[in-house]
């Protein structure tokens, strides 16, 4: 059931009214299941829609990681082996099978045919994390089957995160199945993020995909089409994913759980290493925690030895985005930059501010052309058509001169976007929507959400992160 749709606005206001309003009041309160029974009995409604096969999976994962982790003490390497060898088994398995064995998916074998389960790259690194942290001494393993399960299957975050780890959530959902989690004060807050996240989806993400499909399916005729469609994709991917995180967010909030932030205007950062903490954040600091840290990444071992374990997991991260040599490539890309633009920076060279901001977006922009792009030989074709040497589409009229300024003005208006993005969005907003909050400020953005969900679209995309 995707966030952007009428009958998931129906089941989250039934789902909100039940949590919130019908067990404090009359008898209710006495025979009314908890938050937490209620929450992952609508966890388990909205994952049911995948399919049954990836349900059958997901439940699968689910009672395996929950008995490892019971029998996992602080130390036991054999038994984290087991664990981590088991995730790794179902992800490689469902997700990089064709990849590995060469297998066509026009083949017709069941191997070929078989589809990547919803939000398995999700799911299977939270567990990691569980398992390693439990592993570490860091949280004890949860004895209750149906909290695990919530913690697992928490449906705001399931499937495109963020990728919440136990020490944030699985005290919050202990509390819910207690009764003893406070209801949410700011509950105009979760409105206002999911009516953010849906705005940058439906008005703005959607929007942009029709023309960048068309200039990446056909070939960009010259270096301005080049240059274009990968602005226009690094914004729609932006909106698209972040959308998806504001609304996980603010769902969340309202049903009483804090979920983290997971973009942080990335295109404002000034350096690759600024960039990773702004983007997908609660990835960047799994990379750091479970890949790069345990692999010798931060400790002493002269900067080659950093800079390989750097490029070695940014490679595994790209990987991680899908099974295709370009998300590699993409990845051990992003891994060789970062590492050299530490190099430089160590030798105190000093590069004011906006040269740094000029350099990364430099570089996410050409890297981004390897995340979408279907295969290396198009993007590095693309890239060459950037750099104007040569068109890949058939060749295009000469633009107007209002052709020319509706494309750089569109551009610019997303950075403008972006930029009121960054200034809005400080710890003081939540204190000041929940001055105005009350029950018409929610009916208006109630009202708001439901009228961008029934307007007539030209096109309907999925979530880009649901392929992942």
């Amino acid at each position: 059931m995707s966030f952007d749709s009428l009958p998931f606005l129906v089941f989250f206001v039934l789902l909100y009214v039940a949590v919130r309003v019908c067990p404090s009041t009359g008898r209710l309160r006495t025979c009314w299941p908890s938050s937490g029974w209620l929450l992952l009995a609508a966890s388990a409604v909205c994952y049911a829609f995948a399919g049954f096969s990836d349900t059958l999976l997901f439940t699968i994962v689910i009672l395996v990681n929950y008995l490892i982790s019971l029998r996992l003490a602080p130390g036991g390497r054999g038994m984290l082996a087991v664990a981590i060898a088991f995730n790794a088994a179902v992800l490689i398995g469902f997700k990089y099978r064709n990849f590995l064995f060469g297998l066509d998916p026009a083949s017709g074998s069941y191997a070929a045919a078989v589809s990547i389960p919803l939000g398995i790259s999700f799911y299977t690194f939270q567990s990691v994390a569980y398992l390693t942290d439990v592993y570490r001494g860091e949280i004890k393993a949860e004895r209750s089957l149906q909290r695990f399960a919530l913690f697992k299957s928490f449906f705001p975050q399931l499937v495109a995160g963020p990728i919440v780890r136990a020490h944030l959530l699985l005290p919050q959902v202990q509390r819910l199945f207690a009764g003893t989690l406070r209801p949410s004060r700011l509950v105009g807050f979760g409105l206002c993020l999911c009516l953010v996240g849906l705005i940058k989806k439906v008005v703005l993400a959607d929007s942009i995909a029709p023309v960048v499909d068309d200039i990446f399916d056909r070939g960009p005729a010259d270096a301005a089409t080049a240059w274009l469609g990968v602005l226009l994709f690094a914004f729609q991917i932006y909106f698209d994913f972040s959308g998806y995180s504001d609304m996980a967010v603010g769902m969340a909030r309202m049903l009483s759980v804090r979920l983290p932030v997971n973009f942080r205007t990335p295109y404002l950062a000034t350096s690759p290493r600024d960039f990773w903490q702004r983007w997908h954040v609660t990835l960047s600091t799994w990379i750091r925690d479970y890949l790069y840290v345990p692999l010798g990444g931060s400790r002493t071992g002269g900067a080659v030895r950093q800079a390989a374990v750097l490029v070695v997991v940014m490679g595994l991260a790209g990987l991680w985005h899908g099974a295709n040599w370009t998300f590699l490539v993409w990845g051990l890309l992003w891994g060789a930059v970062i590492a050299a633009w530490r190099v430089a920076m160590s030798g105190k060279l000093c590069m004011p501010a906006i040269a740094g901001w000029a350099l990364t977006m430099l570089a996410v922009l050409t890297l981004w052309v390897f995340f979408r792009a279907p295969d290396v030989g198009f993007a590095v074709r693309f890239l060459g058509a950037m750099t104007g040497m040569g068109g890949l589409g058939p060749a295009s009229m000469a633009r107007t001169v209002a052709e020319v300024v509706v494309a750089v003005s569109a551009v610019a208006a997303l950075f403008a976007l972006h930029v009121a993005e960054s200034r809005a969005m400080t710890p003081r907003l939540p204190l000041f929507v929940r001055r105005w909050d009350g029950p018409t400020t929610r009916g208006i953005l109630v009202a708001l959400i439901a009228w961008l969900l029934i307007l007539p679209k030209a096109n309907v995309n999925p979530f880009i992160y649901f392929r992942f």
